[in-house]
């Protein structure tokens, strides 16, 4: 569902996010949903503080900056989603099974695009596909349809499913953390891989460098075991990397596009830069310029957008303290530490997630709704039959 829904203005309304809400109003009317108390009140504060930053905006625009209510709706309605958890009657052992297929099978559909391209066949865009499908399509917001290189005609592998080659990179980089640290399976890597190298990004090695060099630092304990299987997988990237460097020239040589301002790693990843310098001279910095202010800043480079920068730019270092207590609350286990930071890591590095409802759905389902196996820490929530010692005797 990632890539239908409606655009409206600057944003987009993702299908999936009605079908997330009509899905938790079943649960609810079956017994499978639970509203999670601490995380409500979390959310009020966020809710009291964004009003309140949007009303100071009205009240006293930022250097005329221009602000949207839209926005401010979008970011409270698609957030809320992390309001509502299993109850104690959800099977939530089956949420990791499904998402892993989910992965495998946009794995497989990558290496079947890149072969289908080279014999002629370049379905990378639904749009292209099924012009017909346009109007309930945000395609044309993002880079679905990218190609290898600048000057190239040919395309990088999106799996079709995710929206990008970027979100697809990072999937595989979310799936290799449940396979290898939560499941301790080694079998699907070769595919990973495989499928990662299609993909000619950068994005999801990066969250795995990210999410392997901050863990010790969330679970220092555990972290040996990370550290060991992290050094044994750039281990075998790196000498596969010199016995055979042509698949990865594509993505070493995109480390130059960081220089051309045409480029998704420069506005990801450099023109930010120039929005921050422009937030920490103004005198709205702690409480923001409203809902929607990045956008209309005149600081604003198109595509530079990530979490932090929003909400720091829209209600300021205060909302976004109060905003981040909410969501590590929210998403934070003890038994899951490790997926939760990589979902963080995605979260803020992968771009445009704050309201982002397919990716924050998947962030929900796998740290909210997802049990690891009995062997992971935890055992399922799911009631158990009694067993027959638990059955009184007959007098």
């Amino acid at each position: 569902m990632q890539r239908f829904g409606l655009l409206i203005g600057t944003g987009q309304i993702f299908f999936s996010l009605f079908g997330f809400f009509a899905l938790v109003a079943w649960g609810w009317w079956v017994g499978l949903v639970s509203i999670r108390g601490p995380q409500t009140l979390a959310f009020g504060l966020v809710v009291v503080w964004f009003l309140f930053s949007a009303v100071a905006a009205a009240e006293s625009p930022d250097r005329g900056v221009e602000t949207s209510a839209a926005s401010l709706a979008m970011v409270l309605v698609t957030n809320s989603i992390f309001l509502f958890g299993p109850s104690t009657s959800f099977s939530n052992e089956a949420v990791l099974p499904v998402f892993l297929f989910y992965v495998r099978l946009c794995a497989v559909l990558a290496i079947v695009q890149i072969v289908l391209q080279f014999g002629g066949i370049r379905i990378f865009s639904f749009k292209d596909a099924i012009p017909a499908l346009d109007p309930v399509l945000v395609e044309s917001a993002y880079n679905q349809n990218a190609v290898e290189f600048y000057g190239s005609l040919n395309r990088r592998a999106n799996g079709f499913f995710p929206m990008e080659p970027g979100a697809l990179s990072q999937l595989l980089a979310i799936g290799v953390i449940v396979d290898v640290f939560i499941l301790r399976r080694l079998a699907y890597l070769p595919l990973y891989a495989i499928s990662y190298v299609l993909t000619r990004s950068g994005s999801g090695l990066l969250v795995l460098v990210v999410s392997l060099g901050a863990y010790p630092l969330i679970a220092p304990l555990k972290s040996l075991r990370v550290i060991a299987i992290g050094a044994a997988v750039a281990l075998v990237i790196g000498t596969t990397y010199l016995v055979a460097p042509e698949p990865f020239d594509p993505i070493v040589s995109r480390l130059d596009e960081f220089s051309s301002t045409k480029s998704s790693g420069y506005a990801r990843y450099v023109a930010q830069l120039q929005t921050w310098d422009y937030l920490f001279q103004t005198d709205r910095v702690l409480i923001g310029s409203g809902p929607g202010g990045l956008e209309r800043s005149p600081a604003y480079f198109g595509g530079s957008g990530n979490p932090v920068l929003k909400l720091v730019a829209d209600y300021g270092i205060i909302g976004l303290l109060i905003f981040l207590f909410y969501l590590v609350l929210s998403i934070f286990r003890k038994d899951n530490s490790m997926l939760a930071l990589t979902m963080l890591a995605c979260y803020q590095l992968g771009g445009g997630n704050l309201a982002m409802a397919p990716f924050l759905i998947m962030m929900a389902m796998l740290c909210v709704w997802s049990q690891p196996p009995g062997g992971a820490g935890l055992r399922s929530i799911r009631p158990k039959a009694a067993s027959a010692r638990s059955v009184p005797a007959l007098p």
